[in-house]
């Protein structure tokens, strides 16, 4: 009877390892699965960096995938699905998005983007696309180009910093259809076309 006892013990003891092993094996190949299916996208963690420190990170994703997944960047991309500007970075292009970080937009003076009518939202979001350009920021110093808003966006290269406006990029996305600049600054369009 001891002897039953025993095996019996041993027995759940056998069985408990062989659940607890098929439980661990299934989970590690969930994890897999879900690293393998998802796009790359790199995080943005930090604001600080320039031009010699931004390597540029390839995605298969359009422009409108790679900003939805931007980590630090999640404010600007709600913008850009809430205005619509988003579903026109679909098609071929090429576009080029720079997006905001969320420290950019907690910066912003109290009541900036709340005040704003949703033209002028629109107009705000479409201000961080250029549309028909694949920007090499790099390239560009001391120069201008035409933002989807119509309004003028400035470029400058200073020491080892890529300047849009009063902003400079932080990462840089290749994408299927264009390009994404992840930058510290939001980029409010100029006064005056907020009256328009």
């Amino acid at each position: 009877m001891h002897n039953s006892k025993v095996w019996w013990i041993v027995g759940i003891l056998v069985l408990v390892a062989i659940l607890g092993g098929v439980w661990f094996m299934s989970q590690g190949s969930t994890a897999a699965t879900e690293e393998e299916t998802i796009t790359p996208v790199a995080t943005t963690t930090s604001e600080v960096s320039g031009a010699s420190q931004v390597r540029v990170q390839t995605s298969t994703g359009t422009v409108a995938a790679v900003v939805a997944n931007v980590s630090n960047g999640e404010t600007f991309a709600s913008y850009l699905a809430s205005t619509g500007v988003g579903a026109t970075l679909t098609g071929k292009g090429p576009y080029t998005v720079f997006v905001s970080t969320d420290g950019a937009f907690s910066r912003l003076a109290p009541g900036t983007i709340s005040s704003m009518t949703a033209a002028q939202k629109k107009r705000m979001v479409q201000y961080h696309v250029v549309a028909g350009k694949l920007l090499d920021v790099d390239a560009i110093n001391n120069g201008q180009i035409q933002a989807l808003s119509r309004d003028t966006l400035n470029f400058n290269v200073d020491g080892n910093k890529v300047y849009v406006n009063s902003g400079y990029v932080l990462q840089a996305y290749k994408a299927s259809n264009g390009m994404v600049y992840v930058i510290n600054a939001v980029l409010l369009p100029p006064t005056s076309a907020f009256d328009n």
